[in-house]
């Protein structure tokens, strides 16, 4: 039998995992009882994903981005050879040139993935999934979809005014209250504990959104290629890799990864293992410019080990067809001077330029401005209005005697005494989670959490996330 390649694309959306031992290319749900990697487990405690090609077992590695392996036979890799190294070349020309070079780019790529397919495009208030309805505003075989915490702000007025402008039928879902707890074994099947439980609400409308199209066109990773990364291109190493924790490391992250770090015995203290480890991926990255230089950075490490494992979600309702993770979008990013990619221009002109009714349209970042007036955000008069509107929302809820507004997933699922009581439960009464994580350690960040929930939900959600996983594959 000849042998066979495997090219792994820049930004990968499935993991490849492999055998360090011998390289064979296995199946991640084959395996069990191999011996744990607490270290990779302590960092995906920080970032709730996993860091480089690390996986929960020392053994088991995943295949790196943008690089080709070559399998044998037997399915072991023989060669692998890396293929493109995400870099910073700006070639100059105008803005509107590069407008049009996107315009070209975004246009030709859905076309060809495409085609007379028909496309289900969920639809918020920001400017990724806006931007893809564009190319599509005039297909005859396009459904929008669109979703909101129950509870929560209204998160679906962009899809019903587009909708209503275009005549694209749109289908419009609530997220219930602690959806979480009857969705945790099918969100193991999805994502394999590899991201944390909490932040995929699509779970809880797929079932609901099987049907309704053929191909799913989705706007992941748009903000991360088409705005800075960097508060400035003048800042030094150090503190490019303060500004780096910042964005990937979450809050309470740090404290528990300690704290499981100790109880597991390890060498050394957990922030020098972190800092270590981050310095030494951040060094291969031959990059100059800080922003681009983060956003190689995320595309490498986050994208792919986050991104990517919550949209196989979407897989179970069609094809995927993701813009942003293109290989020629990524390669088109490496040449835009930076000044462009500031604040979303690229990706507002092209809206202004090809679809005004949609331009029009408020953006939520900048409620009630559109895409005209959103520099006027932080004029003296939107102070006033942004005042009386969180004025009106204070007091509708005191007279309705309403929680407050539900604005991050977690809230749905921990908050209330249900909720909680759920939560503990599954913490505190699994026998193999408890051999590995004591009950010291949960019942420590249960009573944080009620005392500081927003410090906290990031390590009892991981905290959940390695119950379900060593109940899953850790044996006794």
């Amino acid at each position: 039998m000849s042998n066979k390649q495997i090219y792994n694309p820049i930004i990968p959306v499935d993991q490849i995992f492999y055998n360090t031992r011998n390289r064979e290319v296995i199946q991640w749900k084959n395996l069990k009882e191999l011996d744990l990697d607490y270290r990779a487990m302590a960092i995906f405690s920080v970032f709730g994903f996993m860091l480089d090609d690390d996986t929960f077992y020392n053994d088991i590695k995943v295949c790196k981005p943008s690089t080709d392996y070559q399998i044998n036979e037997n399915n072991q890799i023989i060669s692998q050879q890396k293929t493109w190294n995400w870099h910073y070349s700006p070639k100059e020309r105008s803005f509107n040139g590069i407008v049009d070079e996107f315009s070209h780019l975004l246009n030709d790529l859905i076309k060809k993935k495409i085609n007379d397919k028909s496309i289900l495009l969920p639809l918020s208030g920001g400017l990724d999934s806006r931007t893809l309805f564009v190319p599509v505003k005039t297909n005859s075989n396009l459904t929008l979809s669109s979703y909101e915490f129950e509870g929560g702000f209204s998160e679906t007025e962009t899809a019903e005014e587009i909708s209503q402008q275009f005549s694209s039928p749109l289908f419009i879902q609530k997220i219930q209250r602690g959806y979480l707890w009857n969705k945790i074994d099918e969100l193991y099947e999805f994502n394999h504990c590899f991201t944390d439980f909490t932040h995929p609400r699509q779970a809880a409308v797929l079932n609901n959104w099987k049907g309704l199209g053929n191909t799913v066109l989705l706007g992941h990773w748009g903000d991360v290629l088409f705005d800075k990364q960097a508060d400035s291109e003048a800042i030094s190493y150090n503190e490019q890799m303060i500004q780096l924790k910042k964005k990937i490391i979450k809050p309470g992250g740090i404290e528990l990864a300690n704290d499981l770090w100790k109880n597991w015995g390890l060498m050394g203290t957990f922030e020098s293992y972190l800092d270590n480890r981050l310095d030494k991926l951040y060094k291969k990255i031959k990059i100059d410019c800080p922003s681009a230089r983060i956003r190689a950075f995320k595309s490498l490490y986050w994208a792919p080990r986050w991104t990517s494992i919550n949209l196989s979600m979407f897989k179970t309702l069609g094809e995927l067809v993701i813009p942003y993770y293109d290989d020629e979008m990524c390669k088109f990013i490496c040449t835009v001077p930076e000044r462009y990619l500031v604040g979303r221009k690229i990706q507002i002109e092209y809206i202004k330029k090809n679809c005004p009714e949609v331009a029009r349209l408020p953006w939520q970042k900048y409620y009630p401005l559109n895409l005209y007036q959103y520099q006027r955000f932080n004029h003296s008069h939107y102070y006033i209005i942004r005042a009386v509107r969180k004025a009106k929302r204070i007091l509708q809820q005191y007279f309705s005697k309403s929680p407050d507004l539900i604005t991050r997933n977690w809230e749905l699922q921990f908050l209330g005494e249900q909720n909680f009581t759920k939560l503990k439960k599954i913490l505190l009464k699994r026998n193999k989670f408890n051999k590995l994580i004591p009950q010291t350690i949960i019942r420590k960040y249960l009573e944080k959490f009620q005392a500081d929930p927003v410090q906290y939900a990031h390590p009892l959600s991981m905290l959940l996330t390695l119950a379900v996983f060593l109940d899953k594959h850790y044996s006794e």
